[in-house]
């Protein structure tokens, strides 16, 4: 399983939709959390130029939020 590097931000917004990814926190302030290949891959599509893992994730919470009327 590949596992990635999100922020804090990432992590709270996550957090506040679904039960927050397990995981450790970087000396940094960020998260390390594993996902599945499936979601690695999917991410990896959606993901603009220059965009980071975190900021593709709020994009594709938000859009999902906005999508279901902010329920």
């Amino acid at each position: 399983m590949p596992d990635i590097e999100i922020t804090e931000e990432c992590r709270a917004l996550i957090a506040s939709v679904i039960e927050p990814p397990t995981g450790w926190r970087l000396p940094n302030g960020n998260w390390r959390t594993e996902i599945d290949a499936a979601t690695w891959q999917w991410l990896q599509r959606l993901r603009r130029q220059g965009e980071s893992i975190s900021d593709c994730i709020i994009r594709m919470v938000i859009i999902s939020l906005h999508k279901r009327g902010l329920q």
